[in-house]
C-alpha cells in the first residue's frame, strides 16, 4: 500500500491493532500468511482484516453520523 519495501512487523500492526487488509497480497509467496492469521487471530478479526475496503464517500458519511450521535442535542431556545 506504501509503495516500498517493508517488514513483516510493520504489516501486522500499521497504526492498529489488526494486520493491513493486503497482507495477503504482499506476502502470501514469502510462507503461509493464512496459517499465520489462523494461528494469531480469531475468525471474527481475520474477517475484519480481509473486508474490502468501504468507499471513501461512505467512509465519510459514516465518521460523520458517528460524530453527530456522539454530540448531545441541543438546548431548546428560551
Amino acid at each position: 500500500m506504501l509503495g516500498h519495501d517493508l517488514t513483516f512487523a510493520y504489516c501486522r500492526a500499521p497504526g492498529r491493532d489488526l494486520p493491513c487488509r493486503k497482507i495477503l497480497d504482499c506476502w502470501w509467496e514469502t510462507f503461509d500468511v493464512r496459517a499465520f492469521l489462523a494461528e494469531h487471530f480469531s475468525d471474527e478479526q481475520i474477517a475484519e482484516i480481509l473486508a474490502p475496503r468501504q468507499d471513501k464517500v461512505l467512509s465519510l458519511i459514516d465518521l460523520i453520523r458517528q460524530a453527530q450521535d456522539r454530540q448531545p442535542p441541543p438546548e431548546p431556545e428560551q
